[in-house]
């Protein structure tokens, strides 16, 4: 079965006709018929039937189209990954991040960086940290900024900084802010952080007190997003334990408080290791250490 046999099968079966697909390929309605007969005979298999004058598809066709929507998809992505090697992407920069950090981080780190680059443009993706992964080595995007390291070897990762978990819960402004230890909080009135993201495991860790009979850490609500985390506990349904950077950019008018045990995971941004990034990229990653710098400035202030 040749890749033009291979192309017109999925032609029609994509528009459900022969003259349908003829026009999608820029074929005449004989050559796409012609090529269509030439695959059965290439199978030994019917792909067809006529049924009151339609096409219908066989059992093995549709077994087939599953497999030649792979091999499409995957041609997709190669001619996208074309496309974007063919631009220049010194002016433009395509930035990934987790949804957590884009809320509060990333803004802040953009405004520093546009002061000092003001005609580069700036495209702002967010997703999890596999979407993002994935998007990198696509080059869809030129940096993915996320909680830890993935585990892709063919991603280079650096870690630029730290972020940390606070306590937020409907309070006086100017109310106690004194941290608050883990092993006092009641646990039913957690507004938990679900799934596999590495900032929540950090805090379930941190959470799990001594001994074999001790009980797991659990919550009356569970959400898988910082910024619904910060919202539930806005209407007073109980607190949050998020990072400081979304705490900061949703936190008004509750009340924010360190944790203890210090509960943190490493900001990390990746990028595929043969893309050799751009002086603009190396300009906005600097903004964005900066950024959690002062941050880690502000929280040692605090201290003393």
């Amino acid at each position: 079965m040749r890749l033009r046999h291979i192309e017109v099968f999925h032609a029609v079966m994509r528009s459900g006709s022969v003259s349908r697909a003829a026009e999608l390929l820029n074929l005449s309605q004989s050559a796409a018929s012609k090529a269509l007969v030439q695959a059965e005979h290439a199978l030994g298999l019917k792909l067809f039937e006529r049924v009151r004058g339609r096409l219908v598809s066989t059992r093995e066709a549709e077994r087939l189209f599953g497999q030649t929507a792979l091999l499409f998809a995957q041609a997709e992505t190669v001619q996208r990954l074309a496309r974007n090697l063919r631009r220049n992407p010194g002016g433009h920069l395509r930035i990934g991040c987790l949804p957590s950090l884009g809320i509060g981080l990333i803004p802040a780190a953009v405004r520093d960086f546009r002061q000092r680059c003001p005609l580069v443009s700036i495209d702002i993706a967010t997703g999890n940290g596999v979407e993002l992964a994935d998007q990198c080595l696509s080059h869809d995007i030129d940096v993915a900024l996320v909680f830890e390291p993935a585990a892709n070897s063919r991603l280079r990762h650096m870690v630029l900084g730290a972020a940390r978990a606070v306590h937020l819960e409907v309070g006086a402004a100017d109310g106690d802010a004194a941290a608050v230890a883990l092993a006092d909080l009641d646990r039913r009135r957690w507004i938990g952080l679900g799934g596999s993201d590495p900032f929540a495991q950090r805090i379930r860790e941190a959470w799990e007190p001594p001994g074999d009979q001790a009980p797991e850490p659990m919550c009356a609500l569970e959400t898988r997003t910082y910024a619904v985390a910060c919202a539930l506990a806005a209407q007073g349904l109980g607190f949050a334990l998020v990072d400081e950077f979304t705490a900061s950019a949703m936190g008004g008018g509750m009340r924010v408080r360190q944790v203890l045990p210090e509960v943190a995971v490493d900001v990390v941004a990746l990028h595929d290791s043969a893309a050799q990034g751009s002086e603009a990229l190396v300009l906005f990653l600097e903004s964005v250490k900066a950024r959690l710098r002062d941050g880690a400035a502000q929280r040692l202030v605090q201290k003393e």
